[in-house]
């Protein structure tokens, strides 16, 4: 039996209800209690031990980023494949536009990992077959998306035509052998082959969050770049081809309970956007960052009828607090040369309590400042400390 069947075997083993006891124990334990790990091991192998141990690692982690079907409780993956899959709200939005322009018909999940992405489009009605070269990455895919599964090399099948016209959603890894983030011309698959699949029928690419067409070595294939930012972290990016490209480059805000809001256009430097006196304002906004990444920061500023305080600063003011979903509005109540004393004594004057810093560049310190400035009152307040040229300001101001 090769080392992964026997895994597979193992991990089979885990699965079944003679092991729940086991797998609520290991839930409950400290990987690092050398003496925790022994009981575990006095009923059950080392190697049984030791996927239960990296089960629940794995579903702590889903936990933060999943709350679709299945539960995240239920899902089944290791550590390593549970930061790489898509967390629900993202596996969800993307499968709904496959359903919507592609009803039921077959979509090859390439690389699919524990199955996140396969679960959604299984959810969403489409025709899924998942495809990892690791058998029993492959096998999780199988339990967590009911979906049909094969264990081998997506070049392989791409290069046997066994994929015909069929579309596709492809996630290649993003990390290299330090676990690090890389560079879109060292994707696994890489650009060879994402810009031949890309070439020859409609499909999406999972992207890293930092991708930009004209940054790297390699530029992707021409599709829409969607920009995708879950619980206001930016999680993907998407490239959408052929029928399901519809913008040059879109940005998605997702939130658990509410509709997706999205912008789109053309991306364009801080240069296109309105300015706006930091001075004269009375409300500061803050864009999700999905905004900023896709460079669209000048489409809201239209939107939402806002103008930029300065280049790199992030913040749009107006007159009014703005409405817009993907917008958060800060009252202004002071602006002033960034001093911290100055700033302390101000906060004090007016009951100033909890202190949140926001700050790019390295302005300032956020740990030691937010400590620092922390008063007695029961007023929290946000204090943007931003370089505006040489000069570093800041503005004070209460979140709407």
């Amino acid at each position: 039996m090769s080392d992964r069947a026997a895994e597979i075997e193992t991990w089979e083993a885990l699965c079944s209800p003679e092991c729940a006891a086991l797998r609520a124990r290991a839930a409950e334990a400290d990987p690092s209690d050398v003496t925790a790990v022994a009981r575990l091991r006095k009923k059950h192998s080392a190697e049984l031990v030791r996927a239960a141990l990296h089960l629940a690692e794995a579903r702590r982690k889903l936990v933060r980023k999943w709350s679709g079907e299945p539960p995240a409780h239920d899902l089944v993956a290791d550590p390593e494949g549970a930061e790489m899959a898509s967390g629900s709200l993202a596996s969800a939005h993307k499968a709904a536009r496959f359903a919507r322009t592609l009803p039921a018909q077959r979509v090859w999940d390439l690389c699919c990992g524990i199955g996140a992405d396969a679960a959604g489009l299984v959810r969403a009605g489409m025709d899924v077959v998942a495809v990892d070269r690791d058998p029993l990455r492959a096998w999780m895919a199988q339990r967590n998306a009911g979906c049909g599964v094969r264990a081998g090399d997506v070049g392989s099948l791409l290069e046997s035509g066994e994929l015909g016209e069929d579309c596709f959603h492809l996630d290649p890894s993003r990390r290299d052998d330090a676990g690090r983030r890389i560079r879109y011309e060292l994707l696994t698959p890489g650009p060879e082959f994402i810009e031949k699949i890309c070439r020859e029928r409609t499909g999406a690419v999972k992207l890293p969050p930092g991708i930009n067409r004209g940054t790297g070595e390699v530029d992707p294939p021409p599709g829409e770049i969607e920009y995708i930012s879950e619980r206001g972290r930016m999680t993907q990016a998407v490239l959408w081809t052929a029928d399901l490209a519809r913008h040059e480059v879109s940005a998605t805000m997702l939130r658990p309970g509410c509709n997706a809001e999205s912008i789109a256009g053309e991306p364009d430097g801080e240069h296109a956007c309105p300015w706006a006196d930091i001075e004269d304002t009375a409300w500061v906004h803050t864009a999700d960052p999905c905004v900023e990444r896709a460079g669209l920061l000048h489409e809201l500023c239209a939107r939402a009828r806002t103008g930029l305080a300065h280049p790199g600063t992030g913040l749009l003011c107006a007159d009014e607090r703005s409405d817009d979903p993907m917008l958060s509005a800060f009252r202004v109540r002071a602006v002033m040369a960034w001093r911290r004393e100055k700033v302390r004594d101000w906060l004090r004057a007016n009951e100033g309590g909890l202190v949140e810093i926001k700050t790019r560049g390295k302005a300032a310190d956020t740990d030691k400042e937010q400590k620092a400035l922390r008063g007695d009152g029961g007023t929290p307040f946000t204090v943007f400390v931003l370089r505006f040229g040489q000069a570093v300001r800041a503005i004070i101001a209460e979140r709407a």
